[in-house]
């Protein structure tokens, strides 16, 4: 896809929840999004952040291994995070990291950044549904 920002409507939510604003990379394990909020963020909304960037990695081998479509939904399983520094800005980028799959069960790390600075990191579980399977 030739605009990384039209991945946006694949992101399934909404304002104001839908915290993910630009889709900055999105590559096989890797993806970075710039992220905002109505008010400075608690940890668990860097944390739902740091979930909605995971949307954004491609994992086509892995997901074709698992029988996953390659735009399937998920159940957040688990959610792990800590705060590294605190910040009153409103406005972040997140960058998300695959770590390992069994099967369609994914899990991916975040961080999130003020500039150059770590601000918060953790990391997300997710179930994918498989080809004909409903979560």
């Amino acid at each position: 896809m030739s605009d990384l920002n039209e991945l946006l409507e694949f992101l399934p939510q909404k304002d104001p929840v839908g915290f993910v604003k630009e889709v900055l990379v999105c590559e096989e394990h890797d993806s970075r999004t710039v992220v905002t909020f109505e008010s400075v963020p608690t940890l668990s909304m860097l944390s739902e952040a740091g979930a909605q960037t995971s949307i954004f990695l491609r994992l086509t081998e892995e997901k074709k291994a698992a029988n996953v479509p390659v735009r399937a939904m998920g159940m957040l399983v688990s959610v792990k995070s800590k705060w590294l520094q605190k910040s009153d800005k409103k406005s972040f980028e997140v960058e998300s990291r695959y770590i390992s799959n069994l099967d369609s069960f994914f899990i991916v790390s975040f961080t999130v950044f003020d500039g150059d600075i770590a601000v918060a990191e953790g990391q997300v579980a997710a179930v994918l549904e498989r080809n004909g399977e409903s979560l």
